[in-house]
């Protein structure tokens, strides 16, 4: 049976097969999912493959899940928003990319992948790793070398080739795709559309258990969370589960503010040496285009946090009982932003996934921590 679904190039149209191993088309732009969704889908079991019906998949016979989703929702008041805290860092493997690797990956062995490679600043690569293993597929990952040891070490439990490389989040992705050898899958978090297709599933579960909130506040590095959530919505109303798409507002770190930028002009900070929250330290995400669309026709808006403000959200969160990484931290940041610049106004509900356990970065945290206290 062939899948009722196909892959669309986002800029000039062109289709490809939906198991086609090509991460993004020949003219150099991303890669979308066209589907048409059920009329009336059922929901069975829990977890992400909770909604099957809305899931494309080549092949049922080839899902590899450990089971993702199905997180908790901590409700709590913040800076006088009603804050809905997804709490993302409890799926298998510490953050909320295992929500796009099931999927990504279940479709490359389908696919036949035998073989894939990605890039990623720590979380994806622990995601796909994870995956890739119990799918059985060999996997290389590619990680800044000043990745957080804990991520690297996660990394290579699984059973990963891990390459290290010097310099700029950048140039990790550069220096994958010169080494990319012909029949490798390039499993990329950020070019792959069944990744996010994954991720749609955090607004599924959201609108499932609440209802569409007013606002959701995202941390932006690649988009594919802000992408997820919003295109989730988006599904969610068409199917009855919500009746508004909220608002979404992308949070970026200072120096790294492409979405900001192309918003309402130059933010003008030099990116750190070391940035706090290293998973948004994203100068040129590859689908910044459609990241800044979604927030447009979201209504929504952009904000950008210092690295003193990410450890004080840290320092608040941990000690309202939540240990997150500082990108987690980033979006709670950023509501307060958020509502000091009046895109958020107070007794809003607002969706804020906590995207990562802190338990993977606790020397970053205490250092960080340890500077806001002082």
């Amino acid at each position: 049976m062939r899948p009722s679904f196909r892959l669309v190039c986002s800029s000039c149209g062109r289709a490809y097969a939906p198991e086609a191993l090509a991460w993004r088309c020949e003219c150099g732009s991303p890669l979308d999912v066209e589907k048409e969704l059920p009329a009336a889908p059922r929901f069975q079991g829990r977890g992400v493959w909770r909604y099957r019906p809305l899931i494309p998949l080549l092949d049922e016979r080839c899902v590899v899940t450990l089971g993702e989703g199905s997180t908790p929702t901590v409700k709590r008041d913040l800076y006088g928003a009603k804050a809905l805290l997804k709490l993302e860092y409890l799926n298998p493997t510490g953050s909320f990319k295992d929500r796009g690797a099931t999927l990504m990956v279940s479709n490359l062995k389908a696919a036949g992948a035998r073989e894939i490679a990605i890039d990623s600043s720590g979380n994806a690569g622990c995601a796909v790793a994870a995956y890739a293993s119990a799918a059985g597929i060999r996997f290389r990952v590619y990680v800044p070398a000043g990745a957080p040891h804990a991520k690297k070490v996660q990394i290579a439990l699984y059973g990963a080739e891990l390459v290290e490389v010097a310099g700029p989040r950048s140039e990790v992705g550069r220096r994958l795709l010169a080494e990319l050898k012909p029949g490798v899958a390039y499993a990329s978090h950020m070019w792959n559309p069944y990744f996010i297709e994954g991720l749609k599933t955090i607004a599924y579960e959201a609108a499932e258990e609440f209802g569409a909130p007013d606002a959701a506040v995202l941390p932006v590095g690649s988009g594919g969370l802000l992408l997820g959530v919003y295109r989730g919505f988006v599904e969610a109303v068409q199917l009855g589960l919500a009746e508004l798409v909220p608002r979404v507002v992308a949070v970026q770190a200072a120096g790294y503010t492409p979405v900001y930028d192309a918003l309402y002009g130059p933010y003008g900070a030099e990116p750190p040496a070391e940035p706090l929250a290293d998973g948004i330290a994203i100068p040129n995400p590859p689908r910044l285009k459609q990241v800044v669309e979604a927030v447009k026709q979201s209504g929504g808006g952009a904000v950008v946090v210092e690295d003193r403000e990410i450890a004080e959200a840290l320092k608040e969160l941990a000690r309202a009982g939540l240990l997150v990484e500082p990108t987690s931290a980033a979006a709670v940041a950023g509501l307060r932003r958020a509502i000091e610049t009046g895109l958020i106004c107070k007794g809003e509900r607002v969706l804020i996934p906590l995207t990562g356990s802190g338990l993977k970065t606790l020397d970053k945290i205490a250092q960080a921590v340890g500077s806001a206290t002082g």
